[in-house]
């Protein structure tokens, strides 16, 4: 008999399947960011979303956190995972520029009086707005 859940319309179930896609189905549009990278679900999670849903659960899941990866260039995987807020999960992405040793050290660079905005933008590469919400404690903050 085939057991049903009743929790295809849920935010998990929706998760489950993004993760799933992403790194096992070729055809997905950003498949060459994770399994094109060899990223892939562990098989517990990937063959039963009752036992992600349950590990999830268990571990830290609650409305408006996002699964994160310790290790980037790792797996789908109960030892690589935990939940995080939006704006923590945006900090890991491969292309992002700036991590807290750098925020911090525009902050100490910005409080100098030795750089101005425009020179820490350029020196790091990013918009002067950035710079900006470093320096005035918008972005970044120490957590």
């Amino acid at each position: 008999m085939n057991f049903q859940h009743g929790e295809t319309n849920t935010k998990l179930y929706h998760l489950w399947t993004s993760i799933k896609q992403r790194c096992l189905n070729p055809k997905n549009t950003i498949y060459k960011y994770y399994g094109g990278r060899g990223i892939t679900i562990c098989p517990e999670w990937a063959n039963d979303y009752i036992v992600f849903r349950d590990w999830t659960l268990d571990n830290g899941y609650k409305e408006g956190l996002e699964i994160d990866r310790r290790n980037n260039d790792g797996n789908y995987e109960p030892s690589n995972c935990h939940f995080v807020t939006r704006q923590i999960n945006g900090r890991n992405r491969k292309y992002c520029k700036i991590n807290t040793q750098i925020a911090n050290e525009i902050r100490y660079l910005g409080a100098s009086g030795n750089y101005k905005q425009k020179d820490l933008a350029i020196k790091y590469s990013v918009g002067e707005m950035t710079i900006s919400n470093i320096i005035n404690n918008k972005s970044w903050k120490n957590l």
